[in-house]
């Protein structure tokens, strides 16, 4: 019987005849195979052979059976001619070969790496597999692959884990075996239990045996250190050790240090350290054989008898075998055989681990991704200022929401509660980058600018704009925004700040503010300006055009208050003020004005039960109507012109002292009143004068009437060294009491009323000297104010 034999229509069909057989299986390695045949075809169609099926089967001694390869043919080549026949290869392996011919750009989110695993190998149908898992593995948050193949991979997942695989094979397929059980099976039937027989032995070549062992031992690290960082708990220390129990080379330091090993969680970091090292304790403590049993297979276990060394009289974990059956050809009167394999092993008490050989894809510079977010939403956060993307190499998702884990975003300021904070938006670009390089821990490092999210100013018209542009949310349209805007342009540099509705300022201390020139200012509706404490306004000038006041409900307390008007100007034209429910008091006010000069046009005055006192002063009056009730006026030196004046005084006392008045046209009328008048001239012209009930006391008066009507009623003059001229007037006086003393009153053409109104003035000083002063339906209201100029 011939040692190799193999199946497969098209070899059976072609009367090919194998020579060869090379195995070299390994655990978590793919096993490549290599078949040796000779055909009478000089022209043999390899192609035709690609991914066919080729079993390959091993007699064993004694009638055993045989030992079956399931594989796939993945290359074949010429190889030359022997006699007649002509010589191919094939290059076979077993179904985890294709996974090597599929690279791929993926991402998994919240599961374990095994899971991911059995993902991948749903893409190929005629993937046969076993899980023979121990251990319990946590899913992973975010998970890429990235231009890496399908078995690079999956193979990188399983070292991360500390997992590995094998090949089981049978006549219908080969079976990928995935496990973390340290008791590795048994070969079954005499291989379970082998002997050890060197080359000296006749028996060799006629029993199945051990021939060759070679032990191997290397210093390896007997430390592994760990660290790692969290964001969400930054202060937690992630640093990890284990050493191995039997440390040798005492003094010697032999850690290996890891950053970022991937977690954060201490005790997975010690989970993890604790695989480095069993992955480099099995590594280096070998067992390096040669046997011709044909029985031998990775990821199975046997025993060891009949060795010299007691101490290597036990089981064995084969970690590899390679195989090369050779037989002559089928013409050939010896029909030799031959079997040969050189494997490795480790003893049964030391832990396997693979080791972290398979290259993690590396990304240089940064990656182009779209923020992605919920239907609808325009801004997709979490509580760390967090956003999820779409990158653009990611051919499984769209625009949907969990298209890759949160992400944080570098911010141009960040600390404990303070920084800057600018969200970008679903649908704009970002660039991401990886912490440590890792893929599975990516950061949002920047923003740009595509066609569909252009620069906020149209370039490069505005070149001389810089600048932050908000966008009002609820899909705001580009004139929706606030902005902060630099005009560059020299000579006509500028700041431009636009609140799209509100803004609000809050200044904790002072607020300074300098103005080079002119300040503008435009209220569209109603300033409000609330003092709580000091206000004092220097230099000014006020202009106020087209103003309306209006205050309602409103009550004023001034105490000792005190005004300083020095050359100031208040020019208000057609301004009204309304004031409605109002009620001001002021206790121990002063007002000075000097060089005051105050003109009123068109205005109403209402004043009750006021006293006013105004030296060296001068009013004029046009069209005024004054009604004063109840009011007590001392006036000294005072001159005043009064022209088409109608007075109505009830209740009123005046006292007038070296006053002189001049009435033309005018009308009185005094009811109950008294008017004492010392050194006054009061002259008269065709004046009407009604005086009923009064007493009228003039000494050292000269007192002219001319055309005049006066009518006192129950009226008490008292004029002394006054002089009254009245040219024209009308005075009615109703239970006044009048004093002029040294006084001088003109009225032209004036009409004052005063009707039904409140003012309460308490230990006030009013001056006014050379100031022109002009208040067109004006309300004036100062509260606890003190104001110099």
């Amino acid at each position: 019987m011939p040692l190799i034999e193999i199946e497969n229509d098209k070899l059976s069909v072609m009367d090919a005849f194998p020579l060869s057989f090379t195995t070299r299986e390994h655990i978590s390695g793919n096993p490549v195979y290599k078949l040796e045949f000779q055909v009478a075809d000089a022209d043999l169609d390899l192609s035709a052979l690609l991914g066919e099926v080729i079993k390959v089967r091993i007699e064993l001694p004694e009638a055993a059976g045989y030992r079956t390869y399931f594989t796939y043919v993945v290359a074949g080549a010429d190889e030359g001619q022997r006699q007649n026949q002509f010589v191919y290869s094939l290059e076979m392996s077993t179904w985890l070969w294709f996974l090597m011919q599929n690279r791929n750009c993926r991402i998994f989110q919240n599961i374990s790496a095994i899971d991911i695993i059995e993902q991948i190998f749903e893409r190929y149908n005629f993937a046969d597999y076993r899980i023979d898992l121990e251990g319990t593995y946590l899913p992973r948050e975010y998970c890429v692959q990235f231009e890496e193949t399908d078995f690079n991979f999956v193979s990188r997942l399983m070292e991360d884990e500390g997992v590995w695989y094998y090949f089981d094979h049978s006549e219908e397929n080969n079976t990928l075996v995935i496990t973390d059980r340290q008791h590795f099976p048994v070969l079954e039937g005499n291989y379970a239990e082998l002997s050890f027989l060197p080359d000296s032995e006749e028996q060799r070549a006629i029993r199945e045996s051990i021939q060759r062992i070679q032990r191997t031992n290397r210093i390896h690290s007997s430390e592994v250190v760990l660290r790692d960082f969290d964001f969400i708990n930054p202060r937690n220390t992630l640093q990890t050790q284990i050493e191995e129990s039997r440390a040798h080379l005492q003094g010697i330091p032999l850690e290996w240090y890891d950053y970022a090993a991937g977690y954060t969680d201490i005790q997975e970091g010690d989970t993890i350290a604790r695989l480095r090292l069993e992955a480099m304790q099995s590594n280096n403590q070998l067992l390096i054989g040669e046997s011709n049993a044909a029985g031998l297979i990775a990821g199975y276990a046997f025993d060891l008898v009949q060795h010299p060394d007691p101490g290597r009289n036990r089981g064995f974990k084969l970690i590899s075998c390679d195989y090369t059956y050779l037989q002559d050809g089928p013409d050939s009167a010896s029909q030799g055989r031959n079997i040969s394999c050189r494997f490795r092993a480790l003893n049964d008490d030391i832990p396997f681990r693979p080791l972290c050989l398979t290259k993690r894809p590396q990304v240089s510079g940064s990656q182009s991704a779209t923020v992605v977010g919920a239907e609808q939403s325009e801004v997709h956060t979490d509580q760390y200022a967090r956003i999820r993307v779409h990158f653009h190499w990611d051919r499984y998702k769209t625009t949907e929401e969990d298209c890759s884990c949160w992400i944080r975003v570098v911010q141009a300021w960040a600390g404990k509660g303070w920084g800057v904070v600018a969200m970008p938006r679903v649908g704009q670009e970002v660039l991401v980058t990886y912490i440590d390089g890792d893929l599975d821990r990516p950061m949002v490092t920047g923003i740009v600018y595509n066609g569909e999210n252009p620069p906020p100013y149209r370039l490069p018209e505005y070149i001389n704009y810089s600048g932050l542009v908000s966008r009002s949310l609820r899909f705001g349209q580009p004139q929706h925004a606030s902005q902060l805007t630099f005009d560059d342009n020299r000579g006509n540099e500028r700041v431009m700040l636009h609140a799209e509705r509100d803004l609000q300022k809050t200044v904790e201390r002072n607020n300074a503010s300098a103005v080079g020139q002119d300040k503008y200012e435009t209220v569209a509706r109603t300033s409000t300006d609330w003092f709580t404490n000091h206000v004092s306004y220097k230099d000014m000038n006020f202009s106020i055009t087209g103003m309306n006041f209006s205050f309602t409900g409103l009550n004023a307390s001034a105490t000792m208050l005190n005004f300083y008007f020095n050359g100031f100007e208040v020019g208000c034209v057609p301004v009204g003020t309304y004031f409605s429910g109002i009620n001001t008091s002021f206790v121990g006010v002063g007002t000075h004005f000097t060089g005051l000069s105050t003109s009123f046009t068109g205005a109403a005055n209402s004043m009750t039960g006021v006293s006013n006192s105004m030296t060296g002063c001068s009013n004029s009056f046009t069209g005024v109507s004054n009604s004063i009730t109840g009011s007590s006026h001392s006036i000294t030196g005072f001159s005043s012109s009064l022209t088409g004046c109608s007075v109505s005084e009830t209740g009123h006392s005046s006292s007038m002292t070296g006053s002189s008045e001049s009435f033309t046209g005018s009308s009185f009328s005094s009811t109950g009143s008294s008017v004492s008048q010392t050194g006054s001239s009061v002259s008269t012209t065709g004046s009407s004068i009604s005086v009923t009930g009064s007493s009228v006391s003039t000494t050292g008066s000269s007192i002219g009437v001319t055309g005049s009507s006066i009518s006192a009623t129950g009226s008490s003059i008292s004029a002394t060294g006054s002089s009254i001229s009245t040219t024209g007037s009308s005075i009615s006086t109703t239970g006044s009491s009048v004093s002029a003393t040294g006084s001088s009153i003109s009225t032209t053409g004036s009409s004052i009323s005063t009707t039904g109104s409140s003012i309460a003035v308490t230990g006030v000083a009013i001056s006014y000297n050379g100031v022109q002063y002009a208040d067109c339906g004006i309300d004036l209201k100062t509260v606890g104010m003190q104001s110099k100029n």
